[in-house]
């Protein structure tokens, strides 16, 4: 008679063991809580950076930009599940179900009675009368699954023909699928099936604690069998090794059953108790195989007691990952408490049954496997009797907490099929009854707020987090409610909660770090810092926290700013940024590339800001494309301003100043709440290409808008622009101290900001008069360097070639300045290379229309008249160089745009004295 199971179905069920034994070793292990939805939301912060520095003779201001800070806040969502994970958990149920219902038709009659009588009662307990089946509570869906579940053990049990496995098995598993089949179908609850999926974990619970109690002395039984295997036809004191173990064993559960009572033996060890289903499993099997290989009145042939062992192995495995996954602590607790009470009773009675029956024979290396369950004194059965007692004796001690837990469980498991149905208010009923029973019950107290925040019971919600707190204190409860306290501004509320929170949860990442956050919002840096300095090492958004909130603070005395993750490498180059530093090329390389891939659109936005903040000489087109490709995307909606802004902040970084203004003002325009720091930031960059009327305008137009953080450097550019009265107004109202360069006005500083004031609208004849005239060294290398710069183009080569002489003497051989002195043609590459590259310039000739020799190198290198007039006009827009606006003339009138001529020359007018402007006109270009 073939009983074994098949090569194919041993090999899944085995399968089925490992998968469990590997699930239960990592939820119980390292993600103990896998429901629970407590992660760090993203937000941002600004930090203003030195993007540039402009250096004007005794004017010096910096030209900032904002980088990004990512703090991250710890948010308590909804305790998450899987629809997936349900119809997992039901079709395994129904495949081991099924298998074990294969094997009862060859037990014995009395025991094939018994188990099916067990069976009806698991499936009365099993609620399956919520199917609501044909009407309300009906008991028809009862009916239903005990005649589909035993209809095929009864028929193989009664006929005894089919006693090959497999097909009972299959049979079986067709009976039962049929059963569920029509329950889904006739049941007038939502979604019958997940009811279904939801409740098996009854019948597998019962099915589960079956073997274990089965179980009870599979321990000491097994190390007994290992043992006397190992010393056969040796004279070993085994009664010593085993008793030794065996005190040892049973001091470890009883200290466990202590923990679990809440009163533990600081001198033992404790641990979950969850992890010794697998040691009892595997020994199990042995205890099972010596039980067979005796004469034994068993209850069926030791084929079917072996394949039910390891049945019911997978089934207490995945019971444990359901009990997980889905937070049914109760249950949990309930599996915890009846595994210690048996290892604890029946190991302790089966030690006796040991010693009492078998001490006379166990040091002297005989097999006594085939006498270990035939006593000579004591009866087997008197062990059994003797667990259960045991048992009851510690359900009493633990003040039969098991009824609660039944009762908790039971709840928790309805309650999980409404949360998953998305049927709110029942959920959040039965959970909380289900918390009432059973305090040890956090997915329950934690899903029961969520779901009253969203039936817009706010109120009660909070009364059951502050319940919560007080009575069964736990981690995302205490993030929830100061959330909560947060969003009403009751901000020391929240701080106070959070900190009675970090008493109890020391080593709590989530309340630490939302509690540094509170402080710093309430200006508590120093005490914000030192929380995170004070966590544990391991803590990845402690450390980006702590980085972020130093840098906040104005702290840049930072030894080591690691980045190990997005949000850190952020920081971290918005740190280097904030110092000046070139940051590693590494760093740089992988925060472009971690943005670019991340789905968080803050965090992309925010990465490519502090990416492109940093000069290159690169060309910025692709930057630029790819930054107008995202904000083109739905999902980076929210972020176009600020990508807007980083594409600012790009083009700058690769000189196209022209192109940042007008975007700079296009900002402005379409962000009047951000107006003013964009006006602010295109008056720097204006005033750094000494274009002080436009930076003076735009500065006022900033104040217009609200921008407040004036400083001495934005009275000195008020006054280069020639805006003397507002100059005044400003100094006044923000107490600013006069320059001493403005009180003295015969000094080198006044002097040369006198010139470097009308640098773009004077002719370069009369700048390099004013250049030989002055004495200050430092002072005419600067004014020269600018000089060259802005003029070269208006100036001979022997002007040049005595600018270039001067600045190298000063400042040392430049290789690239002697080269373009030599020949200073503006339609030669070799020369207009040499020239950028002494300015350390990107190779792009229109990019910044302050640049008048590269603008005219520009016009001059094009056959097209209307491309020439277009580089020119759009250059006039910002630089008033009067060279620049003739050859536009000349360029209008050759395209035969003669009013433009005229308007053009109307311009000019403004500046330029009539007699210097009829010059002009008599100067072939």
């Amino acid at each position: 008679m073939r009983q074994t199971l098949p090569a194919i179905g041993s090999f899944i069920l085995i399968a089925l063991i490992v998968i469990g034994a590997f699930l239960l070793i990592y939820f119980v292990g390292f993600d103990r809580m896998p429901y629970r939805e407590l992660i760090p939301g993203y937000f941002l912060d600004r930090l203003p950076i030195p993007f540039d520095i402009a250096a004007i003779g005794p004017v010096t201001f910096p030209i900032e930009v904002d980088n990004f800070l990512v703090f991250q806040e710890f948010k308590s969502l909804r305790p998450s599940f899987s629809l997936l994970e349900i119809r997992t958990f039901g079709v395994l149920s129904v495949i081991l179900i099924s298998a074990f219902l294969a094997w009862i038709p060859s037990f014995k009659k009395l025991y094939f009675l018994i188990a099916g009588a067990a069976w009806i009662l698991i499936l009365t307990l099993s609620n399956l009368n919520g199917l609501n089946f044909e009407g309300l509570s009906t008991n028809l869906p009862l009916i239903v699954a005990i005649a589909g579940s035993l209809a095929a053990p009864v028929f193989f049990h009664v006929s005894g023909k089919f006693e090959y496995y497999p097909v009972r098995y299959v049979v079986s598993l067709l009976f039962v699928g049929i059963s569920a089949w029509v329950l889904i179908q006739g049941s007038t609850v939502e979604q019958a099936d997940i009811f279904l999926a939801e409740h098996a974990l009854i019948p597998v619970f019962c099915l589960s604690i079956a073997w274990v109690f089965w179980n009870g002395h599979s321990m000491i039984s097994g190390i007994y069998i290992l043992l006397t295997r190992a010393s056969r036809n040796l004279e070993v004191k085994i009664s010593i090794q085993l008793l030794i173990l065996s005190i040892v064993y049973l001091l470890l559960i009883f200290n466990i059953l202590l923990d679990l009572t809440g009163n533990p033996l600081s001198w033992l060890p404790s641990f979950d108790p969850l992890y010794l289903l697998i040691p009892v499993g595997v020994l199990g099997y042995f205890v099972i195989e010596v039980k067979g290989n005796t004469d034994l009145d068993l209850i069926a042939p030791p084929k079917v007691l072996k394949s039910l062992h390891l049945i019911g192995f997978a089934l207490v495995l995945w019971l444990v990952w359901k009990l997980k996954a889905t937070g049914n602590q109760p249950g949990e607790e309930l599996l915890k408490h009846l595994f210690t009470y048996s290892q604890l009773g029946i190991s302790a009675f089966f030690i006796i049954y040991l010693y009492s029956n078998f001490l006379s024979i166990m040091n002297t290396g005989k097999n006594v496997e085939r006498v270990l369950f035939k006593p000579f004194s004591l009866p087997y059965y008197h062990l059994r009797l003797g667990g259960l007692i045991a048992m009851l004796v510690i359900t009493a001690y633990a003040n039969g907490i098991v009824g609660a837990q039944v009762n908790a469980m039971s709840n928790h498991v309805l309650g999980d099929y409404y949360y998953a149905t998305d049927q709110r208010l029942n959920a959040s009923i039965l959970y909380e009854n289900s918390w009432f029973r059973y305090r040890k019950n956090p997915k329950a107290k934690n899903a029961l707020a969520h779901l009253l925040f969203e039936l817009k019971q706010p109120t009660l919600a909070k009364s059951h987090l502050e319940q919560s707190v007080y009575e069964a204190p736990q981690e995302d409860n205490f993030v929830l409610l100061a959330e909560r306290f947060h969003q009403e501004n009751k901000l020391f509320q929240a701080i106070s909660l959070l900190e009675n929170g970090l008493e109890i949860f020391k080593q709590s990442e989530a309340i630490r770090n939302n509690l540094a956050l509170l402080y710093l919002k309430t200006n508590r840096a120093e005490e914000a810092i030192q929380l995170l300095i004070d966590a544990p090492l391991e803590q990845k958004v402690t450390k980006s926290n702590l980085l972020a909130s130093r840098l906040k603070s104005g702290n840049f005395n930072i030894e080591n700013a690691e980045a190990v993750d997005l949000p850190n490498k952020i920081n971290a180059l918005a740190y280097q940024n904030a110092l000046g530093n070139i940051p590693a090329e590494e760093l740089v390389k992988s925060l472009r590339e971690e943005s670019l891939k991340s789905t968080s659109p803050l965090l992309k936005q925010a990465g490519l800001r502090n990416v492109y903040s940093l000069w290159t000489q690169e060309s910025p087109e692709a930057d630029l494309v790819l930054l107008d490709s995202l904000w083109q995307q739905p999902e980076m909606e929210t972020y176009i301003m600020p990508l807007q802004e980083t594409a600012v902040i790009r083009s700058l970084a690769a000189d196209r100043i022209g192109e940042a203004i007008k975007n700079l003002n296009g900002l402005a325009f379409r962000n009047p709440g951000d107006a003013g720091y964009f006006l602010h930031l295109s008056a720097m960059v204006l005033a750094s290409e000494l274009d002080f009327k436009k930076a003076g305008k735009e500065l006022l137009a900033a104040k217009d808008k609200g921008f407040q953080a004036f400083k001495n450097h934005h009275w000195e550019i008020l006054i280069l622009g020639g805006y003397y009265e507002e100059a005044e107004q400003l100094r006044l109202a923000y107490e600013l101290e006069p320059r001493n360069w403005y009180e003295n006005p015969d000094s080198e500083e006044s002097q040369y900001l006198f010139w470097i004031e009308r640098l773009h609208e004077s002719l370069a004849n009369t700048l390099l008069e004013a250049w030989r005239e002055m004495e200050d060294e430092r002072f005419k290398a600067d004014f020269g360097i600018r000089l060259l710069k802005s003029k070269s183009h208006d100036l001979n080569k022997s002007n040049i070639q005595e600018l270039a002489d001067f600045i190298q003497k000063v400042q040392g051989k430049n290789t690239a300045l002697s080269s373009f002195a030599k020949n200073p043609d503006f339609q030669d590459s070799k020369s207009i290379n040499s020239f950028l590259e002494w300015l350390g310039k990107p190779d792009e000739l229109t990019g910044n229309p302050y640049h008048s020799p590269l603008i005219w190198s520009a016009q001059a290198i094009q056959s097209d008249a209307l491309d020439r007039y277009e580089i020119l006009n759009g250059a006039t827009e910002f630089n008033r160089d009067p060279v620049l606006w003739m050859r536009k003339v000349q360029a209008a009138r050759e395209l035969g745009l003669s009013n433009y001529a005229t308007d053009a020359l109307g311009e000019m007018s403004k500046w330029i004295d009539q007699e210097t402007l009829y010059q002009l006109q008599m100067r072939k270009f």
